[in-house]
C-alpha cells in the first residue's frame, strides 16, 4: 500500500465523508464484529465435540470471546506501535535504511530516515538519535489544524487497520489450539477445519500488517517533512525582523 494507494484511499473516504467512521466507536465495532463472525464460523465444530453443551451457550460464549478480543485489539494497539514498528522503522531499526521494500511488500524506510534527519535539524534536536523527533514533531504539527488534518489521515486509517492485528493473532492461535486437542476427542476432521482457519487467521495478522506499516510510514514521512519545510521557512522571517532592531 504505497503513497498512490493511500491517497486514492483519503480521496474515496473525503468523499463518502466517511473519517469520523473510522475513529472510536466504529473502529471498535468492526474489531468487534470480525471476531464474532470467525468465531460463530467454529460453533458448529465445537458442538459436535461437545454435543452435552447447549448450542445457545456455545453461541454466547462465542459472541463474548469475540466481544473480548475486539476491545484487546482496540486498546492494547499501541503495542504494534512500540514492538513491531519500532523495531522496523525507529531510530534503529532494521529497515530504516532500506532503499528496498523488505520481503517485497513492507514500506523501504530511506525516505523515512532521511525525513527523519531533517526534522532533528529543523528541530534543533541535540541527541545524535533524535530522541524524541516524533513527539516534538506532534507538537509543531498539530499548531496548524489544517496542516494536521492532512498528516493524520495516513494514521487514522493505520489504527484502523491496526485494530484488526490482535483478534486475528488471537484467533490463530486458539484454532491452533483446538485443532491440537480436538484429536484427543476423536474428531479428525474438525482437527483439520480448525488448523486450516488458524493457519488462514495467521496470513491475515501479516496481511494486516502491510498496510499498517506503509501507513505509519506515510504518517510520520508527512509529519517530519512538514516540520522541516516550515522550519525553513520561519528562519528567514526571524532574520528580517531582527534586522531593524540591529540597524538601530
Amino acid at each position: 500500500m504505497g503513497l498512490d494507494l493511500t491517497t486514492r484511499a483519503e480521496k474515496l473516504l473525503t468523499w463518502l465523508g466517511m473519517w469520523g467512521a473510522l475513529q472510536g466507536l466504529p473502529a471498535l465495532a468492526a474489531a468487534i464484529i470480525l471476531s464474532v463472525a470467525f468465531l460463530e464460523t467454529l460453533t458448529s465444530s465445537i458442538a459436535r465435540v461437545f454435543s452435552s453443551v447447549p448450542a445457545n451457550l456455545i453461541h454466547v460464549s462465542a459472541v463474548g470471546i469475540g466481544l473480548l478480543l475486539g476491545l484487546i485489539g482496540y486498546f492494547a494497539g499501541d503495542f504494534w506501535d512500540d514492538i513491531f514498528f519500532e523495531v522496523c522503522y525507529g531510530a534503529r531499526g532494521r529497515w530504516l535504511g532500506a532503499t528496498r521494500r523488505p520481503f517485497l511488500i513492507f514500506p523501504a524506510g530511506s525516505a523515512l530516515k532521511r525525513s527523519r534527519g531533517q526534522a532533528i535539524q529543523a528541530l534543533g534536536l541535540k541527541s545524535e538519535t533524535g530522541k524524541g523527533v516524533y513527539r516534538e514533531a506532534i507538537k509543531v504539527g498539530r499548531r496548524q489544524a489544517e496542516r494536521w488534518e492532512r498528516i493524520e489521515r495516513p494514521l487514522i486509517l493505520s489504527r484502523f487497520v491496526q485494530g484488526f492485528l490482535w483478534p486475528c493473532l488471537f484467533m490463530a492461535l486458539l484454532a491452533s489450539c483446538a485443532a491440537a486437542i480436538f484429536p484427543l476427542f476423536g474428531v479428525t476432521t474438525e482437527a483439520a477445519r480448525l488448523l486450516t482457519a488458524g493457519v488462514g487467521c495467521l496470513f491475515l495478522t501479516l496481511l494486516f500488517l502491510v498496510p499498517y506499516s506503509h501507513l505509519r510510514v506515510e504518517h510520520m514521512v508527512r509529519l517530519y517533512q512538514d516540520v522541516a519545510r516550515h522550519a525553513l521557512k520561519k528562519k528567514p522571517e526571524r532574520r528580517q525582523e531582527r534586522t531593524p532592531d540591529a540597524a538601530e
